[in-house]
């Protein structure tokens, strides 16, 4: 079996195709449609128009996530763990765990978004009466010209009829992928999109981590790590508002940048998301945990059995 094994993950070869999909949300939108946006099929109007409109929205999210992260560092300037006992001690652990698993999905969404930047195919070059062009027939923004030009060139009515119609039932002129994008566009989508949105999540990691520990009461505690959520979920409230249904439909429903897959790279995969994850997730809110009682209370020691005895004492006083 271990013989097996070992010669599978020696052989460096792709055995499956993955997709990738475009994160859905206000950052896929901001990946996705400026590369399907065409200025001569959706005029000159509705491009610009369309590129202001989800530029505005994904400065609006970060200014205001930026926002609510000043208030959070004053606000945890202000105050201080409430209870250095032990008796809160599993339900900060508790709460600060969630709330770090709900961040490593905004971690895991930017990673997401740099696989994809990278894998996407490039464009190519083809040959064209003995001399090189640059095409755009894997681009986004290039399917629809290419097939509006063959129909132009269609010999009689009945002919051009056909072509459309055929166009029209096959539903794929009109799919949004990202085949064909250039280096200068992966770069500009790597630093407004991939970039920040890591950066915001690990800051929002671990300054909302602080200010669930800071908390008054259990009480508090708890609706502090709903109120920390909410900054999280800015950016969909965002997409969902001011999105339309067609939109949506086009971003969710758009053409995966396949892959293939080695044992190897099945194998990491696997390791990272099953393992790795969880365990940087766990240490994580401890560290949190430890950091800000290490803060505010100078004599904190970890006595597990003190804070059971704490959760057992408020059950029976329930």
């Amino acid at each position: 079996i271990l013989h097996r094994f070992h010669a599978s993950l020696v052989v460096d070869r792709p055995f499956v195709t993955m997709e990738l999909n475009v994160p859905s949300g206000l950052y896929g939108m901001a990946v996705a449609e400026p590369a399907a946006l065409d200025r001569n099929l959706d005029g000159s109007f509705m491009y610009c128009v369309e590129f202001i409109r989800v530029q505005s929205m994904l400065w609006l999210n970060y200014f205001v996530i930026c926002l609510f992260l000043l208030q959070l560092w004053k606000m945890n300037q202000e105050r201080t763990v409430a209870d250095c006992s032990e008796r809160l001690l599993l339900l900060e652990l508790g709460c600060v765990f969630l709330f770090e698993v709900r961040m490593l999905v905004d971690v895991r969404k930017s990673v997401s978004i740099m696989s994809l930047l990278w894998a996407a195919p490039w464009p190519v070059q083809i040959v064209e009466s003995n001399r090189y062009r640059s095409t755009r027939a894997f681009s986004p923004k290039a399917g629809a010209i290419l097939a509006r030009e063959q129909d132009h060139q269609a010999s009689g009515m009945l002919s051009r009829m056909f072509n459309k119609i055929r166009r029209n039932d096959s539903g794929h002129g009109s799919q949004w992928k990202l085949d064909g994008i250039s280096c200068i566009y992966r770069f500009w989508c790597m630093l407004t999109v991939a970039i920040p949105v890591l950066l915001l999540s690990v800051a929002l990691a671990y300054l909302g981590g602080v200010y669930i520990m800071r908390s008054s009461n259990d009480g508090e505690m708890m609706m502090n790590t709903l109120a920390v959520v909410f900054v999280a979920e800015i950016e969909e409230f965002l997409y969902v508002a001011f999105t339309s249904d067609a939109m949506r439909y086009n971003l969710e429903n758009m053409q995966p940048v396949m892959v293939g897959l080695t044992n190897r790279q099945r194998l990491v995969q696997w390791f990272g998301s099953s393992i790795l994850c969880p365990l940087l997730t766990v240490c994580a809110a401890t560290l949190v945990v430890y950091h800000a009682r290490m803060l505010d209370c100078h004599e904190f020691t970890w006595n597990m059995q003190a804070a059971i005895d704490g959760v057992l004492d408020v059950e029976i006083q329930g």
